[in-house]
């Protein structure tokens, strides 16, 4: 009201200033650690971390903003989260083989609030079972802008993902006929290819030796062969298939059990992503 006033009394406009100083921050951070997606076919991968200048004007020149990576706040994570939880499972340092961080800076350009830096980074040969994260800290800007110390550490998690990957439901049959239901985690473990846990196995560490199988799906998304992980006895049976329209598989395979005992499977399941009601 008070500028309406001024505009109709005066003819013009007063310009106040900026009225919230600027401030640097990196998007995504508040909760320190940061978990995104990566999927294996894409050759040409990046971790890609935001700066954001906030303040009620846009910037009048380029702001170039320095990060370095931070071991020293990944370990305070692992401990403080292990005393929270005693089953806790570290997070894991990206090693330097697998990422390049030459630049190191950002740069916000004049009229943006926005600035990236990109880590080209490799999953290729990468331990499926290690949780991967960079930690990155904010450390410096050529402008003098305030840098929020709340603000300023993310711990970047590396989650490695396919096309097939993911959680499924559906139904894992003893035959001739005892039928049980699962829901399996399927873990990337390459571009085309996952683990998962035999038959009505509950995804659980202490069975990764013997009771977790791969599923290799051909080139053509539909054909799906079946080996063993580790020390498990898997024999594939055939004719097991993957429907990328429902997003399903039909395995067929055997094991042998503890006992000796070799039981023929028939499974059927479809990742929980598919909302239609069909029952697997």
């Amino acid at each position: 009201m008070m500028a309406f006033y001024m505009i109709s009394c005066n003819g013009s406009y007063t310009d106040f200033g900026e009225q919230y100083k600027k401030i640097l921050y990196i998007v995504n951070s508040d909760d320190l650690l940061y978990e995104n997606e990566h999927f294996y076919h894409n050759e040409k991968d990046s971790i890609t971390v935001s700066v954001y200048c906030s303040g009620s004007e846009s910037i009048g020149r380029d702001v170039s903003v320095t990060l370095e990576l931070t071991t020293q706040a990944l370990d305070s994570f692992n401990e403080i989260r292990k005393i929270v939880n005693p089953d806790f499972t570290k997070k894991v340092l990206l090693p330097e083989s697998h990422y390049q961080f030459p630049k190191k800076k950002a740069v916000i350009r004049k009229g943006e609030q926005y600035g990236t830096l990109k880590i080209p980074f490799s999953m290729n040969g990468l331990e499926v079972d290690s949780n991967y994260v960079l930690p990155l800290k904010l450390i410096s800007n050529d402008q003098g802008y305030e840098i929020n110390p709340k603000l300023n550490t993310i711990i970047y998690e590396i989650k490695m993902m396919n096309g097939f990957s993911g959680e499924y439901s559906g139904s894992s049959t003893v035959l001739p006929g005892t039928v049980r239901s699962v829901q399996p985690v399927l873990k990337a473990i390459s571009s085309n290819s996952v683990r998962m846990p035999i038959h009505d196995l509950v995804d659980e560490k202490e069975f990764l030796d013997t009771h977790y199988m791969v599923l290799t799906i051909a080139d053509d998304s539909t054909q799906v062969s079946i080996s063993a992980w580790r020390n498990a006895q898997i024999r594939d049976f055939g004719e097991s298939s993957y429907d990328k329209t429902n997003k399903s598989f039909e395995l067929n395979y055997a094991y042998t059990d503890q006992n000796g005992n070799e039981l023929v499977i028939k499974e059927k399941i479809r990742d929980l992503s598919v909302t239609d009601e069909e029952e697997y």
